[in-house]
């Protein structure tokens, strides 16, 4: 019997979940049965890893790939990344530049922005279980961190607003279980709920990754506080779902709404279960299905495995599926769920007892044929000091026409779109826009029958963010400013920003859980809690892609510095197209060296080896290298190593940590870690790894 035939044979068992899976590179995804479950890792060939409970997932259409992020790693909570490709089943320990801090308790909360193409991390638990350093975690830890798949890079985004909020604030991101969900419609992606420093949350924020924005949507009528719930976006409808919770009993099917900017209960009967004797209720997982316009919601019964349900969205009508068997019971907090709308199919994870995770898929219902014409794709937007060009992929229909919509917004999941033109061709100038605004463009296909194609993705006439810059305290009246130039053809130029950072350090920081440092000389910087008195450095565009600050004074400190020796000041960069628009913040960077990247360690001859990249910034003269094992961290290189490289004598079970030093004697921000005595050995090549 061939792979194809065997993989269809078990896809008709009407009373057996598939185990085989739709392998090999010449998968035929039209054979995945409607209504059932099948599981496509771990298989035969390709076993899985034994990580561990409570990481996050989302799924990356473009690539065909699965991504797996942190968790715990053993006891300690992780940094780990891996990938799970859909085609060949086979799992892969990625080993990006750099990473957040480790993290647990992000199952649900984790999306992929399709548009960006970017994985987007939400916070989580952090120092809950030990093995991780405080000031890493305080320095390194934002809202919003974005990997990049294709070039294997995190980048900390660190979104306004820069103040640290209070305890007990509504600012705060739920960082314990909270739920997040990608708004294909807007381009966005929301963060909802989770539990925080005030116990569970009711929060809702959105999040541009095109302009690094981060807003808190103050809706009224929230849900009740809740954590572990189920949540997806109708991009067809245009409204955000939400069910359940791992706490609390509500059964009601929540709806939220941007234009209102207000929540709606309903009481639908029947619904999926909410309730669960014993500790837990049902922590269930939802995503969109945008062929059938259904969201599916896989709920968790403990021992008795799950539950699948859809939302019919519209009939606002919820119908138990009731497949021929149902994913195997999981951990309660390690399950996470995406859908493929090219493939019409969802993607589930789970895991199982044992550090065993698997990957399943479900189909809900085969794709009804349309006659809509294809959108077209690439749309891209070039500025000119009159207007815009907009240009793009023709849609594959023969004869299609094409309808441009036009919106002036800075934030795209409020826009409201108006006709600004028809044309035949590829192309199109905008000639009535007002200089320093932001508008936003789609374009749809209509066929000679005048059925119109669904949107194409966005394109704007703000430019893209700058995602790397560094700085260079070269001196304490000196900083040089560097950062990647944008690609796009109508930058003009770069706009350059200082800030005064408020900092903590290791004698200041109070109510941190798990303060670790070892002891110091002097004080260090722990953490950055506000960026004030933020200043624009220059007058015209800058158009090469470095600045150098020779009126900053890092020797005249403020109460913002506390006991540090420096003051410190931040610097974010802008770009600036011919229309006059600036993009979004960039990240902002320190006059406290960067992490290194790229730390990588091998066991050999009974000694742990490690090696990293040199620094971008050119102000630093050497690094330090930390051990931390369990809760205790200690400075094993008393003075800095000129070397990218080290060798501790042992291999006894620990993490290493690396930081570099600049020409002014600063210690700049902690590396990621690397793993002595525990690797993922058989999911990466070579001998070297995190």
């Amino acid at each position: 019997m061939g792979a194809r035939s065997a993989v269809t044979f078990m896809l008709c068992l009407a009373a057996v979940v598939a185990t085989a899976g739709l392998a090999g590179a010449a998968a035929d995804w039209a054979d995945h049965a409607e209504n059932q479950w099948v599981q496509q890792s771990p298989r035969s060939g390709a076993p899985a890893p034994r990580f561990s409970w409570e990481g996050g997932g989302a799924y990356d259409p473009d690539a065909k790939q699965w991504i797996h992020y942190g968790g715990h790693d053993g006891v300690p909570q992780s940094s780990l990344l891996f990938t799970w490709d859909l085609t060949t089943g086979r799992w892969q320990q990625r080993f990006p530049d750099t990473s957040p801090p480790g993290v647990c308790c992000v199952d649900g909360a984790n999306v992929y922005d399709t548009a960006n193409r970017r994985f987007v991390r939400f916070p989580g638990a952090s120092l809950g279980h030990g093995w991780q350093w405080s000031r890493k975690v305080h320095l390194k830890d934002s809202a919003v961190w974005l990997y990049d798949p294709a070039a294997n890079e995190w980048t900390n985004m660190r979104p306004a607003p820069y103040h640290a909020p209070e305890r007990y604030s509504k600012q705060v991101l739920g960082f314990l279980n909270a739920g997040g969900a990608y708004d294909a419609r807007h381009e966005v992606a929301l963060s909802f709920g989770g539990q925080g420093s005030a116990g569970d949350m009711n929060n809702l924020f959105v999040y541009d990754a095109y302009a690094n924005r981060l807003d808190r949507l103050e809706a009224e009528n929230p849900p009740g506080p809740r954590d572990g719930m189920g949540i997806c976006y109708d991009s067809q409808d245009d409204y955000l779902v939400v069910f359940g919770s791992q706490y609390s009993d509500d059964e009601r099917t929540w709806i939220y709404r941007y234009r209102e900017n207000s929540w709606e209960a309903h009481e639908l009967n029947p619904h999926p279960p909410g309730r669960m004797q014993g500790e837990y209720s049902t922590i269930p997982k939802m995503a969109y299905d945008s062929a059938n316009n259904v969201c599916l919601l896989v709920a968790w019964l403990g021992d008795k495995g799950h539950e699948t349900w859809a939302l019919d969205m519209n009939a606002l009508h919820w119908r138990k599926l009731n497949p021929p068997a149902e994913p195997p019971p999981s951990g309660s907090r390690a399950r996470n769920l995406s859908y493929d709308p090219a493939l019409n199919v969802f993607i589930f994870e789970s895991w199982r007892h044992e550090d065993k995770p698997e990957i399943w898929t479900y189909r809900y219902r085969k794709a009804a044929a349309t006659t809509r014409p294809a959108p077209p794709t690439e749309l891209s937007v070039t500025t000119s000091a009159e207007g815009a060009t907009l240009a793009w992929q023709p849609s594959p229909t023969r004869g299609a026409t094409y309808r441009i919509s036009r919106a002036e917004t800075e934030k795209p999941w409020l826009a409201e779109f108006a006709e600004a033109g028809v044309t035949a061709g590829a192309t199109f100038e905008d000639r009535a826009l007002a200089p320093g605004k932001v508008y936003l463009y789609s374009v749809r296909a209509v066929a000679e029958s005048g059925e119109e194609s669904a949107p194409s993705r966005t394109a704007r006439t703000q430019p893209r963010v700058v995602e790397k810059v560094t700085v260079a305290a070269k001196a304490l009246g000196r900083v040089e400013v560097r950062w990647q130039p944008s690609t796009a053809p109508d930058i003009v130029g770069y706009n350059v920003y200082r800030a005064l950072a408020t900092i903590a350090t290791n004698t200041t920081m109070v109510g941190s859980w798990g303060h670790n440092d070892p002891p110091y000389d002097e004080p260090v910087v722990d953490a950055i809690t506000d960026l004030t008195c933020l200043t624009k450095l220059n007058a015209q565009p800058i158009r090469e892609a470095a600045f150098v600050d020779t009126k900053v004074d890092l020797k005249r400190k403020a109460p913002e510095s506390a006991d540090y020796r420096y003051a410190v000041y931040a610097y974010l960069v802008r770009a600036v197209n011919q229309l006059g628009v600036e993009s979004g913040p960039s990240p902002y960077a320190l006059t406290i060296p960067s992490e290194p990247k790229h730390v990588l360690l091998r066991e050999k001859d009974g000694k742990a080896e490690l090696r990293w990249s040199a620094a971008a910034e050119s102000s630093v003269t050497g690094y330090r290298v930390y051990r931390v094992v369990e809760r205790s961290v200690e400075r094993i290189t008393p003075e800095p190593v000129q070397e990218t490289h080290f060798t501790y004598p042992s291999t006894a079970r620990a993490r290493f940590v690396v930081v570099s030093v600049d020409v002014l004697g600063q210690e700049g921000q902690p590396s990621s870690p690397a793993w002595c005595g525990k690797s993922y050995a058989g999911f990466y090549e070579g001998e070297w790894h995190q």
